[in-house]
């Protein structure tokens, strides 16, 4: 296989690897739209206001430094 024939080939390799990139993305927007992750994600997304409640629930007793950490 010499450089002309790779050269021949290169359009082909090309096609192949932009229609293999596509599949992917078209089976990663499946998965992330999929009816069976939505609560999944749901809770993901919503998860940062749960962590607000139990730390602001947490810290009532402590106090602490201007560096966030526990003063004993």
């Amino acid at each position: 296989m010499d450089f002309s024939t790779l050269e021949a080939l290169k359009p082909t390799l090309i096609s192949y690897q932009t229609l293999l990139l596509f599949v992917m993305f078209i089976g990663l927007v499946a998965w992330a739209y999929s009816t069976r992750r939505k609560s999944k994600f749901d809770a993901i997304a919503n998860s940062i206001f749960d962590d607000e409640d139990k730390a602001s629930g947490a810290s009532l007793g402590t106090e602490q430094d201007r560096a966030g950490a526990n003063k004993e």
